[in-house]
């Protein structure tokens, strides 16, 4: 009985260790942010003849978005295109001309800067017809659309898009905390409302302290491959 007793005291000292017991850190401030918040927009002008997404529209990286009217563009770009084609076409048949030296190297040599500045046109033509599609350059969610089919877009803001996987959990710290917390530390963040627990790693410690509050800021990494922790929760942290 005594041996029992025994056992039973060693389990709840060790109920009671601190080792065993996550502990808090006295962050004065933990919120989720998304890891990335952009606009995105274009410097092209035309009518929006596409709006591919809407508000809380998941996006992929390189998804089209929008795109605006490009009939000219594409035009543009068969005339450079045959221009092109017979400049290549007359540098290839004075090949045999300029061997047998029946014609003159400047001649030549006009005929290969016409090549190069058809094919340069032709270059140019196809930038300006890709400034007419938005695109995604991140993975996100829509939060903000700006423009709706039909609008007459003389450039500026389309879409804007949030980076929700991962999550930046961010922290004001008070500056006796300050040389505890190191890059690469991970932590236990407990999110109110949703009532749950994950893991965040530190991915950047601030190395100025702010005199006015005597605190500094680290910002933490959290995993969010499915989306289902929203932006904007409040959090603790814990060891």
């Amino acid at each position: 009985m005594l041996k029992l007793n025994n056992r039973l005291v060693v389990l709840f000292l060790g109920c009671l260790s601190p080792g065993l017991q996550a502990e808090p850190v006295n962050a004065l401030s933990c919120y989720l942010e998304p890891s990335a918040d952009i606009t995105v927009g274009t410097i092209a002008e035309g009518r929006l003849t596409r709006m591919l997404v809407d508000r809380a529209d998941h996006v992929e990286k390189g998804q089209l978005l929008a795109e605006l009217e490009s009939g000219l563009e594409v035009a543009a770009i068969d005339t450079k295109s045959a221009q092109a084609a017979y400049a290549n076409r007359r540098l290839d048949r004075i090949k045999d001309l300029s061997a047998a030296r029946l014609i003159t190297e400047q001649e030549v040599d006009d005929i290969r800067t016409e090549k190069s500045i058809a094919n340069l046109e032709l270059r140019e033509r196809r930038e300006q017809l890709k400034l007419k599609k938005i695109i995604s350059p991140i993975n996100g969610v829509i939060v903000e659309r700006m423009v709706s089919e039909g609008d007459l877009v003389t450039g500026g803001e389309v879409v804007r898009i949030v980076s929700l996987d991962p999550l930046y959990v961010e922290t004001v710290m008070p500056l006796e905390l300050f040389g505890t917390l190191v890059k690469g530390d991970r932590y236990q963040v407990k999110l109110q409302h949703l009532k749950s627990v994950h893991e965040a790693s530190v991915i950047s410690v601030d190395s100025i302290i702010d005199a006015a509050s005597s605190t500094f800021r680290v910002r933490l990494q959290l995993d969010n491959p499915e989306y289902r922790i929203p932006s904007g929760l409040k959090c603790e942290l814990s060891r």
